[in-house]
Formats: structure tokens, sequence, C-alpha cells
């Protein structure tokens, strides 16, 4: 291995490793899924973000580590919930406005990170990829706002495969969506749907001057089309839906047209949506504790 390319790799993962700190991930839960499906998520790829809180409404009866501040330490077998006060009922119907309470409380108390991560407690995330996605996104003119799994409509993405707002499209957000009158205009039955529909509205309203360089969805696919953030399982992606009534959406619903099998996942794969505990843990393992050989052997030789 030559020299330049040995520092080109160190250079690169140092740069992966400095943007981490620059990355927040919030997971949306309920108190019913903390012991299972949002632990998984916090003990497996929560612990690459710079930062990872886990956020639902508590019980009185349950009582847990909740963050309050930065500075707040919690035990390693401890979860990271954050207390927002203002967060509606845990039910399906409430998301959009819980996803509003959080993106207003994250604007608000958490603005000095440059990635805000949503995901669900069902979603696995790649962190390394993702950050060497967004890296890469830096210098891009004009710069998209919003980053997930696109869909035909092309002002939203999908939120079970996790979605992206940079720091300029969740001060836009935070900024504008404290209206409730300009928020009942963009509210939507999914949070997803929402978010995006906010921001196509943000867009129209903003003066030219904030959103002259901005777009409000990127393009997430990879040099070959692949897509990156996927809404379903890995099995699903990889073998094909075996019900295609069932799954009618993702044949005539997303943006670019879905590949399975092979082509369906890029090398730089980001996400898949519905795994379960028993399967996150599985692929961490697969991907963090297990070491290719070749790989090793290059790894001690430079």
């Amino acid at each position: 291995m030559s020299f330049y390319v040995r520092i080109q790799r160190l250079c690169y993962t140092s740069l992966v490793d400095y943007y981490r700190s620059r990355l927040f991930c919030f997971v949306l839960t309920n108190q019913d899924n903390l012991e299972d499906r949002a632990r998984a998520a916090y003990e497996t790829w929560g612990h690459r973000c710079g930062r990872f809180v886990l956020i639902t409404r508590l019980n009185s009866s349950r009582s847990y580590t909740i963050y309050e501040n930065e500075n707040i330490n919690i035990k390693h077998d401890q979860l990271p919930i954050q207390y927002i006060p203002t967060l509606p009922n845990e039910t399906y119907s409430h998301l959009p406005d819980k996803v509003r309470e959080i993106l207003l409380f994250l604007n608000k108390y958490y603005p000095n990170y440059d990635w805000y991560l949503k995901a669900d407690d069902d979603t696995y995330v790649i962190i390394e990829n993702l950050l060497r996605f967004l890296i890469s996104t830096i210098k891009r003119r004009p710069k998209p706002v919003l980053y997930g799994y696109r869909f035909r409509e092309d002002y939203y993405v999908s939120g079970g495969s996790g979605y992206v707002l940079t720091r300029k499209g969740l001060d836009l957000f935070g900024s504008y969506m404290n209206d409730n009158l300009l928020y009942a205009r963009c509210n939507s039955t999914m949070e997803d749907m929402m978010v995006g529909s906010c921001l196509q509205i943000i867009f129209s309203l903003a003066l030219s001057n904030e959103i002259k360089d901005l777009t409000l969805v990127g393009e997430t696919i990879d040099d070959q089309g692949r897509e990156r953030f996927h809404p379903l399982t890995f099995r699903v992606h990889f073998n094909g839906p075996k019900n295609k009534t069932k799954r009618e959406w993702i044949y005539f619903r997303p943006f670019h047209h879905n590949l399975f099998g092979y082509e369906a996942l890029s090398e730089t794969t980001i996400s898949f949506h519905y795994t379960v505990p028993e399967d996150m843990y599985q692929i961490h393992s697969l991907l963090y504790d297990i070491r290719q050989f070749d790989k090793e052997i290059c790894r001690l030789q430079s």
C-alpha cells in the first residue's frame, strides 16, 4: 500500500471521527418499547452517534434517567431519555404533533450540531456510512436541508428508514412552526409527510436571501443508482417482497425505481426499517465484531 493511500485512509477516518460529534441522533419510541426495541437501538448503533437520545412520554410509575441538559452522565445500563415537557399523547395519530414538538425543542436547546437524524426504534442505522455520505454533501450547491428515502412527491422522505435534517433545515422549521396557524396548513396524518409539507411551505414563505442557496430534498442514491436509505427490512430489500399486493406502495410511491437483490443494496447503505431487536444485535455483530481477514492484514501492515 502506497504512502499516499495510507495517509488518505487515515485522514478520511479522522474526518469521520471528527464529524461524528456534529451528529445528533434522536429515536422516537414509547414506554412499552423501552426495554426491547429502544434498548437494542441504543446498545448497537446509538453509541456511534455524537449525541443519542430516546424520546417518549413516561408514566410516573416508571423511572428512568432523563436528560435535561448536555452535561448529565448516565450509567452503562441506563437509557438516555430526553425530557420534553410539551410532548403530546403517545398515539399514532399524535405522531406528527410529537415530532413537531421535538424539532422545536431541539432547535431551541440543541442548536450546536450540523445534522439531526430522526429514526424509529425499529430502524437500524450504519452511522459511519451516514457520516461519510453527509461529509460528501458539505460542498454541494444548492444545499439540501432534508435527506432520506425519497418518494415521488419529492417534498418528503420516509420516516421509517430515518431522515436527516441539516442545521439550516431545523432552524427554518423551528423559526416558522411555532406558529400554530401555519402548522395547521402543513399538518398531516403522517409525521414524515408533515415535516416535508411544512418545509415546503417555509420555502414558499421564506425571504429569498434565507433560501437562495438551499433546496428541499437531497439525493441519496449512490453512483450506481442504488438506495442508501431502506424503508423495509434487509430481507425484503435483498429478496424482494413476497406479497406484492401488500407491498404495493414500494412499487409506485418511490422517487426512484426500486431494485431488489444485490442491485438494491448500496455498498454505502445507511439504514433499514422494521428491524427487530434480535436482528439489530446480529447485524451489529456482523458489521463491527467480525473482521475480514484481508482487511485486517492491510490494517496491520499499514
